[in-house]
């Protein structure tokens, strides 16, 4: 169980690190309620990879956070824009967000009753990831302004 955990560690800091840097890349004031959106989940994703080291704590081992390994084993592959590409931070984002919607969803089934407590943080993880996605999604479609993510929205654990 703690390999399968350390196996989804490198993603979910690889995804905080994506997120936070984005967040510095957003320029506008109108594009301000993106950018700490992004912070948000960059919190959040930082929040729930202490979630998975602490259980692979409980379950005996050590969680691998070794700087030179991470983005090797990461399933998100951390990439960079131009300062100001909104469109491309919010899709590279979603992809990433995605990517990691469906390994948990992976992980959940693996686990399967083999190991509850396991399972629920997986399933939390997972709901968390879902909210993130859907924000970006909505962001992302520019047919539905209603949609996106606003200055007068609270922005609050994974959701605006």
């Amino acid at each position: 169980m703690a390999r399968l955990l350390n196996v989804l560690l490198p993603s979910m800091i690889v995804s905080s690190l994506q997120y936070e840097h984005h967040a510095l890349l957003v320029r506008g004031v109108s594009a301000q309620p993106v950018a700490n959106y992004l912070l948000t989940c960059a919190d959040d994703d930082r929040a729930e990879a202490r979630a998975l080291a602490a259980r692979i704590r409980d379950l005996g081992f050590a969680a691998d956070y070794d700087p030179r390994h991470l983005a090797g084993r990461s399933r998100i592959s951390f990439q960079s824009f131009a300062a100001g590409d909104l469109i491309g931070i919010v899709t590279q984002n979603l992809v990433a967000a995605r990517i990691l919607v469906q390994t948990l969803q992976e992980a959940v089934r693996w686990v399967g009753d083999a190991d509850p407590t396991t399972r629920r943080l997986l399933e939390r993880l997972l709901e968390a990831k879902e909210a993130q996605a859907h924000v970006l999604a909505a962001e992302s479609a520019p047919d539905r302004p209603d949609q996106r993510i606003t200055e007068d929205q609270e922005v609050t654990r994974g959701h605006p």
